[in-house]
């Protein structure tokens, strides 16, 4: 019924619907999260929790029914994988945030390069240190 390329599209926004429904179910189980520069607090009512659970769960069984229907492929993914994007994406946007960059924005003060970017390249470094460790852990 599908061809490969509709078939990989299907299965594409479809799985992107499960992630965030993944996510929605994982915002309201923790309810919040203290951070640094940014809070999450959850203050909707339990009733309407439920009900939007309700919800996130025939999402899920749609998503499942079609994937049968369609024999979609499942994705295995490993959490390391996972978190390299991440770090990779958090990194490339740590650099591009350096003083040199940010001029962009407007003018920079001189001594902007010497208190910002060595903080930035401290977090970077960190990323790699969490990369490294990855790449060396027994499998």
């Amino acid at each position: 019924m599908l061809n490969k390329d509709q078939k990989r599209g299907l299965t594409i926004a479809l799985r992107i619907v499960e992630e965030n429904m993944q996510y929605v179910e994982q915002i309201f189980n923790n309810g919040t999260y203290d951070g640094i520069l940014y809070d999450i607090k959850c203050n909707i009512d339990e009733g309407v929790k439920v009900e939007i659970f309700k919800r996130v769960s025939l999402i899920k069984d749609q998503i499942k029914a079609l994937s049968k229907k369609f024999a979609l492929e499942k994705e295995l993914r490993e959490p390391a994988k996972e978190i390299f994007g991440k770090l990779s994406s958090c990194w490339s946007i740590l650099e591009d945030t350096k003083a040199r960059k940010l001029e962009r924005y407007g003018a920079v003060a001189r001594e902007l390069e010497d208190v910002l970017d060595p903080n930035l390249n401290g977090i970077i470094d960190l990323m790699f240190d969490i990369e490294r460790l990855l790449l060396e852990a027994p499998k």
